[in-house]
Formats: C-alpha cells, sequence, structure tokens
C-alpha cells in the first residue's frame, strides 16, 4: 500500500482517536494513540500491531502509519503535535526511531492512561498550557518505556521534511524527480533514495496519491466537471487520470464524483455529475 502525505491544518490536535480505518500516510508531527476500549490494528513503518485498552501507538515525524481495522465500539485518545512542542523531547523526535513503536498497559503506566482522559476533557482552548502538561507526563511515561536506535542523520530527516512540503506544494505541476532533485539542490539518486528508505513508496506514487488525493476534494464542487478537474490535479487526459484514479480508490471518477455529491449535499440538491467522456 501506497503512502500518502497528510498535510494538517492544525499543527496540534488533542482529542478522539480515529473511529474508523484510516490509510497509510507520512505528516510532519508526533502520532500518539492510546486505545480506552475495544481494540484496533495499526501499521507503523511496515509492521502491523493489534492494540488492546491501555496499549499506546507512537508514530514518530515522517514514519508511514496507517489504522488497519478497528472493532466495533473501539475508541481511544489521540495526539498529533511538532516534535518541538515539548523542548525535554525534541532530540528524541528528530534524531531517533523506536525499535518497537507500541507501549503495552503495563509499560505505560495507569497515570499515562489517567493523563489521557484528562487530555481528552481539557478541550477548551484556554486550558491550552494544562493540556500541554499532560501530553508532558503521557510522553515522560512513554518514552521512558521506549528503547531506540538512530535514525537517518539530522540533516537527513530534516530533508525528509523540506521534500515532502515541496512535492506537495508542486505535485499538481508538471513534476518530475529530475526537476524536483533540482529545484531541491539534490541528485536524483539521492531524492530516489530517501522515497524508498523513509516513505517506503516511489517518487511517482507519491505524486499520484496527493493528485488523488485532491481530486476527490474538487469532486464535491457540483460546478466542476472531471475535465477541469483532471487538469487541475496535473493529468494530460482523462485515460491516464482514470487509471490512476482506479488505482489509487478502486472506483471510478465518475462514480466516486456521483457518490461524493450526494454525500456532500444530498442526491436531490445537486446537479448530476458528468459521465466520463469516451476515449
Amino acid at each position: 500500500m501506497k503512502a500518502f502525505y497528510e498535510l494538517r491544518k492544525e499543527e496540534f490536535y488533542i482529542g478522539k482517536m480515529t473511529e474508523y480505518p484510516f490509510p497509510l500516510h507520512v505528516h510532519e508531527t508526533v502520532e500518539l494513540a492510546i486505545v480506552m476500549d475495544g481494540a484496533c490494528t495499526v501499521q507503523i513503518d511496515g509492521r502491523e500491531y493489534a492494540l488492546s485498552p491501555g496499549d499506546a501507538a507512537v508514530a514518530f515525524p515522517l514514519t508511514p502509519h496507517s489504522y488497519n481495522t478497528l472493532a466495533e465500539g473501539t475508541s481511544g485518545f489521540a495526539a498529533i503535535f511538532p516534535a518541538d512542542t515539548i523542548a525535554e523531547f525534541s532530540s528524541v523526535f528528530h534524531t531517533m526511531l523506536p525499535d518497537d513503536p507500541i507501549v503495552r498497559r503495563e509499560q505505560l503506566g495507569e497515570e499515562a492512561i489517567s493523563m489521557a482522559r484528562c487530555l481528552m476533557e481539557a478541550q477548551d482552548d484556554q486550558k491550552q498550557y494544562l493540556r500541554q502538561a499532560y501530553l508532558h507526563v503521557i510522553l515522560a511515561h512513554l518514552l521512558h518505556a521506549v528503547s531506540y536506535h538512530a535514525a537517518a542523520a539530522y540533516n537527513e530527516r530534516g530533508l525528509g521534511a523540506r521534500v515532502v512540503r515541496y512535492i506537495y506544494e508542486h505535485a499538481c505541476e508538471n513534476i518530475t524527480i529530475s526537476s524536483a532533485a533540482h529545484d531541491l539542490g539534490i541528485s536524483e539518486s539521492h531524492l530516489s533514495h530517501l522515497f524508498a528508505q523513509q516513505f517506503r513508496v516511489n517518487f511517482r506514487a507519491f505524486i499520484n496519491a496527493i493528485r488523488i488525493d485532491k481530486a476527490t476534494m474538487l469532486m464535491r464542487d457540483p460546478f466542476m466537471t472531471l475535465t477541469q478537474i483532471y487538469y487541475q490535479c496535473g493529468y494530460d487526459n482523462m485515460r491516464t487520470f482514470r487509471r490512476a484514479f482506479v488505482q489509487e480508490t478502486g472506483m471510478l471518477p465518475a462514480a466516486y464524483m456521483r457518490a461524493a455529491r450526494r454525500t456532500a449535499a444530498g442526491a436531490d440538491l445537486v446537479p448530476k455529475a458528468q459521465d466520463e467522456p469516451k476515449k
């Protein structure tokens, strides 16, 4: 499965863990999840893990991760935050990777789980400093229970962050690995290696994932045609767009667009999406 780059609107998120499976993705922030009830499976850096109540999973910056299955009634706490949020732990998040990203309940401790409950209740913006204090306690317990190995050099991880930002900003343009490497000031082989080692995906697949993600957003607009959408997303023709779209979503663009518009505004309130033009 290919990872996509998630550009988050908010850098600091405290709240409920996802209630549905979420596909493989990477972002520049740390993601921490603690299961409170039920059970789920997560994938982090190519390995799948089963979580029970009280277990925690942590994905360091730019580490591919997903929520694969969630049993009915599963709920939990999630925190998504920049690596520099708490200065004491910044160097760990920037320069290390966990040998095992899962911390079991008996390792995490009841105090950390209690702090997670407190964090979920402290949603008022006026309690921002209190929320950060709770997070500090949770991370102190979690990071103490984890063993580490050195990640890529600090500069290499910094380059990874710069690369994904650049790709996200330019994915819908006429971008190639050669042009991207030139603009980033690195060699093509270095850029290709970075994608293979850090993101577990090749350059073109990463581009397509970002383009199709944008296409699914544009499809909610009842006044846009498929032709306008595929041009805006960087495709030259419907055939290439259709092939990439089916590969990412498992659906034809026109069918996906009809479903998206029914969901967004109600089937009786929006015009019917245009069918795909014939070849």
